[in-house]
């Protein structure tokens, strides 16, 4: 197996992968495909913490014994799913190590938003009045609506339970009866889009989910609507999104993804009172070190027996 630079991992980690029987593990950060063929071009399993630079759809058929591809954590985009399942290749995550940080931000940047706290807390310290006029949102019975339902959207209705609301779902992947069971109503995008009262995003980014919400969606959603994305960046239209909050299409949005990571001094989403931004951390919580490598463990181990559960592509698999 290949991994990553092991002075990166912690030595816990490294400990209990050199005791696992009959697994070599070779480590390496590879920037180039010459580096990764280098160490990498008779390895069984590929294992990735990071964004893909290497793995690409030519570098693939090179990989002449590799069984699987594992990326730990939930974030698949960037890495050649498609292609790899043609070559027999199964590309595994561990989404479940993070699922229950992404939901409590998600949830978290939700009320923050309705409760208005960063700004009022920012109003105290600057030693101004804060404007009561801007609590325009309740959180009790009003409409959320669900933009995907996997571990993280799933565990963000358990979240919200006792606060009586209304919630739809958007994904044509999903069983709606898993939904209805849940106390979820299954909608199209635009049933959901028009009738929420929040928006919270848990799709992956893929070809169809790219600028997911755009100009045209932000024109459906209520005036006083407000936005959550902890998914990623560029499944909303950026331009659009900064052009909705300057005009006061929509009420606001609080997000954890932008289109640049990190976010740029000059971008015009700092400029933007209705925003709260947070950098990308929504995964991390002091549970998050151990969650995150006990489940990658466990892939790799289920990998190296020739179980694939954890696989993302079974379905394209010929």
């Amino acid at each position: 197996m290949i991994a990553d630079d092991r002075n990166q991992l912690p030595a816990w980690v490294t400990q209990r992968l050199d005791a696992i029987p009959n697994l070599e593990v070779r480590y390496a950060r590879c920037r180039t495909e010459e580096q990764l063929l280098a160490i990498a071009a008779d390895a069984d399993m590929i294992w990735t913490r990071h964004l893909n630079f290497v793995l690409t759809p030519e570098v693939l058929p090179k990989l002449t014994r590799c069984k699987a591809i594992f990326r730990s954590g939930s974030g698949m985009d960037g890495y050649p799913v498609e292609e790899a399942a043609k070559l027999g290749i199964h590309c595994c995550n561990s989404p479940e190590s993070i699922s229950e940080s992404v939901a409590e931000h998600a949830v978290s940047l939700l009320f923050s938003f309705i409760r208005q706290i960063p700004q009022a807390n920012d109003a105290i310290h600057a030693h101004k009045v804060f404007q009561l006029s801007d609590m325009r949102w309740h959180i009790s019975g009003r409409t959320l609506g669900l933009v995907g339902f996997g571990r993280i959207a799933r565990r963000v209705v358990e979240m919200v339970a006792g606060f009586r609301m209304r919630i739809l779902c958007f994904d044509p992947f999903a069983n709606p009866q898993t939904m209805r069971d849940m106390n979820v109503q299954p909608v199209s995008l635009e049933e959901l889009l028009k009738e929420s009262d929040y928006i919270s995003l848990h799709c992956p980014l893929t070809d169809d989910t790219f600028h997911l919400i755009g100009e045209k969606e932000f024109a459906m959603m209520k005036m006083n609507a407000v936005l959550v994305n902890t998914s990623r960046g560029d499944v909303v239209d950026e331009e659009a999104l900064v052009t909705a909050l300057q005009k006061k299409r929509i009420g606001g949005a609080a997000i954890d993804v932008t289109h640049i990571e990190p976010l740029p001094p000059d971008s015009p989403l700092l400029e933007l009172p209705n925003l709260i931004v947070t950098p990308h951390n929504a995964a991390f919580s002091s549970d998050f070190e151990k969650n995150f490598y006990e489940l990658s463990i466990q892939v790799i181990t289920e990998c190296q027996r020739g179980d694939y559960s954890h696989s993302m592509n079974k379905h394209l698999m010929k």
